[in-house]
């Protein structure tokens, strides 16, 4: 018995133990899961310092780029306030409730930016509803230091949402199927220069003045009150007179811009494109005839400026809301607007909207029953084998057509091809300027920008430089457009059945002066250009890059 007590303490004591010994171990388990649990809130702790850390750098060293020392002036404190101004005014144009009206297509999430209305956003103002630009959307001016790009947007680009409220103030114009208040087509308010068969190669051609003068004469948005008469300059040849047609490729081998009329295939082209025909080609109801469907895509701006920009590269928090976004519109849908817009003279502050389209280079190779009706109703554009308009088809890239509306303006950029640009129906206004002026329009160098080796800059503004009132532009934009002033620009109107040749690397600033049609086809670069006017190599040394060709342009 005395054994057996014994051996039951011990049992006891054992037991004992190995309870210790268990609770012992669920407490170290406890201690070293709340150290766990400790050390991982504390690193999340630091990360987030470091990450509010890392904010404040970048928001610090994004100040210190805005508000960087320029030649003419300090872009700086004041520029900063103009900036904030600027933004309070296409923020204020874009939001609707406080939000930014679009998306980025990709991932589908809507940019917010918050807007304040003020006295500087009313549309259609003294300035003409013209918008202000960021700093930053600009070039340094000349002898400031470079400035680099890191900002990231979205392959898809922005979508807008459009609205209709036009819809019914269209219903009810007084004009309605009246047209434009000018009818820019009639050949009655035009004077051309004589005829020059030998053309001078002696820099006197074509003949320049200051694009201060250029819009002096003609202001850009006075598009319902024209001068009496509109001066041509450029020489003028007839497409039917085979010598004036020799007497044309004279001048296209020497890199001179000049048109041709009486070109009965762009003119048959603007009978058939009505918009009930081009509805259906883009639609693909075509009953008429076997051609396949086209695409297009339309585009709206906030006001009627519109500037290239690749979407991937545009950074809403770095540059503001982009200069146009994509809109799911139908072709009738945009022509509906686009004759709203001539019977009412759109201002130049409301919403504008574009319709672009395009064949690709390869269509041309293609059977016939492939090609679509571009390609049918323009075959000198569209041919595999040499013509007048398309006289290098192996370097062609495929045909851009562009459909404007009244009002729009395209901000000024160079093509590498030579270009064949044909107006099918209404008119539009080419300020052209030669390559070696490249260094006083603005354009942007910075070789990540989303607009390199295009300009942001709405020349029409030049005329508002010596007004101080209601002027809120920055330093940097007032000063490129005091530089642009002084460049040697021309202007012609190209009218419906007319076709434009623009040379290699020429810049090319465009107003649609009504409701519009045209197509461009390109035939390889011309490296060497004029030598009183430029070529590659002057909008390389400009740009710091290369010139290679793009099919955005017109």
């Amino acid at each position: 018995m005395a054994n057996d007590a014994v051996r039951s303490r011990r049992s006891s004591a054992l037991k004992k133990k190995i309870v210790d010994a268990g609770s012992s171990t669920r407490s170290s388990r406890r201690i070293r899961k709340r150290r766990a649990i400790e050390r991982e809130r504390q690193a999340r702790t630091g990360l987030v310092v470091v990450i509010i850390a890392v904010i404040v750098i970048l928001l610090l060293l994004s100040l210190a780029f805005g508000g960087r020392a320029s030649a003419g002036g300090d872009v700086g404190l004041q520029d900063k306030q103009r900036f904030q101004r600027a933004k309070a005014l296409r923020d204020a144009v874009l939001n609707k409730g406080g939000k930014f009206v679009g998306r980025l297509r990709g991932g589908g999430k809507k940019s917010s930016h918050s807007g304040t209305k003020d006295k500087t956003a009313t549309r259609g103002g003294k300035n003409g509803g013209m918008r202000y630009l960021d700093p930053r959307q600009l070039p340094p001016l000349p002898g400031a230091p470079k400035e680099s790009y890191k900002g990231k947007g979205d392959k898809y680009g922005f979508d807008g949402t459009g609205d209709d409220g036009w819809e019914e103030s269209a219903k009810k114009s007084p004009r309605k199927g009246l047209g434009p208040q000018v009818d820019y087509t009639k050949s009655d308010r035009y004077t051309y220069p004589d005829l020059m068969y030998e053309p001078p190669n002696d820099g006197t051609y074509p003949p320049f003045e200051s694009m201060l003068k250029v819009f002096e004469t003609w202001g850009q948005d006075n598009l319902d009150s024209p001068p009496d008469t509109i001066a041509e300059v450029l020489q003028h040849f007839d497409y039917e007179d085979p010598e004036q047609v020799d007497a044309a490729i004279r001048y296209r081998d020497l890199e001179l811009p000049f048109k041709m009329y009486n070109v009965r295939e762009v003119i048959g082209a603007g009978r058939k494109w009505t918009d009930e025909y081009l509805s259906e080609h883009f639609n693909g109801d075509n009953d008429d005839d076997d051609a396949p469907e086209s695409h297009g895509q339309c585009q709206q701006s906030v006001d009627n400026f519109f500037a290239f920009h690749r979407a991937e590269k545009w950074s809403v928090p770095l540059l503001g809301p982009p200069p146009s976004v994509d809109l799911d519109w139908t072709f009738d849908r945009w022509a509906r607007h686009a004759v709203y817009a001539d019977e009412v003279s759109l201002p130049v502050g409301e919403k504008h909207v574009y319709w672009q389209s395009g064949v690709p280079r390869e269509e041309r190779l293609e059977r016939y029953e492939r090609w679509t009706f571009v390609s049918r109703d323009l075959p000198s554009f569209s041919s595999p084998e040499p013509t007048f308009f398309g006289f290098n088809p192996r370097e062609q890239k495929g045909i851009q057509c562009r459909f404007g509306e009244r009002g729009i303006t395209a901000a000024t950029h160079y093509d590498g091809g030579r270009n064949m640009i044909a107006m099918i129906t209404g008119a539009k206004r080419y300020i052209l300027s030669p390559p070696n002026a490249c260094t006083k329009l603005g354009v942007v160098t910075e070789r990540k920008h989303p607009s390199y080796r295009h300009s942001m800059l709405n020349f029409g503004r030049v005329t508002l430089l010596d007004k101080t009132s209601d002027i809120n532009m920055s330093e940097r934009e007032r000063e490129w457009l005091r530089i642009a002033a002084d460049a040697p620009t021309l202007s012609t109107v190209l009218k419906a059945g007319e076709v434009l040749y623009v040379p290699s690397h020429w810049f090319h600033y465009i107003v649609s002066l009504q409701k519009s049609a045209q197509c461009n086809t390109r035939s390889g670069m011309h490296e060497e250009g004029n030598p009183y006017w430029g070529g590659e190599e002057d909008v390389v040394q400009c740009t710091a890059g290369d010139s290679e060709d793009e099919e955005e342009g017109e």
